[in-house]
């Protein structure tokens, strides 16, 4: 067949290429809108990457689904002409017998040439205009509710806690830090309380005023308070079993008491426990009240003494074995400059702290 067939063909087969375009498009708009709606729903994120994938992934399925039904040949383009512009099988028979020599078959020939040259390219219809439209409008319908679902739908499914209410910081004044180091300076200077009782409550009230240094919240305070408390008792507790005299057992009681009253009412703290003592105890004989203890480390049951210590000789004991020897080296390595009072702090802090949380 010559050029006059040949552009009517290239027209059947543009309006082939754009219904599989038309229905590749609706397929996969179609496909990111069902992937996206569900994830939206139950507040699943996915990378933008993944929709494009979708979307070709549809587009190739629908667009090739397409072309397998529209496709079509030479013989089923020929049968179309001679329907479509009224020429009486003269395509077909031109097209069936192309090969063939001869006066008639070129009489045959020449004239569907002329008949088709003849033949404008309008005369042949768009097919299945409808059903393309209908793709095309799903495809813009598709375009658009992409953003739509992508900023209105709610994840009405997605399982959601609500958060817990934000936990204020707290800010400590400048009268409080004053106070504290007040009270840090008081303890040095005591001429009432021994070289251990100092060493071990001044060792606390800094170690408590490195942690609000980095920041505490409204409802850590108290505790915080509560855990240097606990350990200024355990500390006095110690000192006072050193074999000292009940003079000095009753100075140190003495100036515990102060101490503690102090830094609750530096920080506006209402004693939790341990407070009172009996008036009939002797300072330092070891009596505890069962519903207060005063062994631990923080509000709980934790016994500082009872609490796991590494030593490298001994292996791993009970902190209230190694206790006093381990106080009396630490203190002659603070006298000697071999560690500074910062990094003894951190590290009591860090452990005793670790242990507490770690109590339940």
């Amino acid at each position: 067949m010559d050029a006059n067939f040949l552009k009517f063909k290239k027209k059947v087969w543009l309006h082939i290429l754009i219904k599989c375009i038309a229905v590749g498009l609706a397929a996969g708009l179609i496909a990111v809108n069902a992937v996206l709606l569900p994830c939206r729903l139950y507040a699943v994120k996915l990378f933008w990457l993944y929709y494009v994938f979708v979307a070709l992934g549809g587009f190739i399925i629908g667009g090739g689904v397409a072309f397998l039904l529209l496709r079509t040949d030479d013989k089923k383009i020929a049968r179309r002409l001679d329907s479509e512009l009224n020429l009486n099988e003269r395509v077909q028979t031109s097209l069936a017998y192309g090969g063939h020599s001869g006066e008639i078959f070129e009489i045959q020939r020449a004239d569907t040439i002329a008949v088709l040259g003849a033949s404008s390219l309008k005369a042949l219809h768009f097919k299945n205009l409808i059903a393309t439209v209908l793709c095309a409008a799903v495809a813009l319908v598709g375009i658009i509710c992409i953003p739509v679902v992508a900023t209105t739908v709610p994840p009405v499914f997605a399982e959601t806690e609500d958060p817990p209410p934000a936990d204020p910081p707290r800010d400590i004044t400048d009268w409080e830090w004053a106070a504290l180091d007040e009270l840090i300076d008081y303890v040095n200077a005591s001429k009432k309380a021994d070289a251990y009782f100092k060493s071990g409550v001044v060792g606390h009230l800094q170690g408590l005023k490195t942690v609000l240094i980095n920041g505490v919240s409204q409802t850590s305070l108290a505790s915080f308070v509560q855990n240097t408390v606990n350990e200024i008792r355990n500390t006095v507790k110690d000192a006072n079993e050193r074999g000292i005299s009940e003079e000095q057992q009753a100075l140190n009681s003495e100036e515990e008491a102060y101490v503690i009253a102090k830094l609750y009412e530096i920080f506006s703290l209402q004693p939790t426990g341990g407070g009172e003592k009996d008036p009939n105890e002797k300072p330092g004989d070891g009596k505890e009240d069962p519903e207060n203890p005063s062994t631990g480390i923080g509000p709980g049951n934790l016994n500082v003494n009872d609490t796991p210590f590494f030593d490298p000789v001994l292996g791993f004991v009970k902190c209230g074995e190694v206790r006093a020897e381990y106080y009396d080296r630490m203190q002659e390595a603070l006298n000697e400059g071999a560690i500074s009072r910062d990094e003894w702090e951190y590290i009591m802090v860090t452990y005793f702290s670790g242990l507490s949380g770690n109590e339940d």
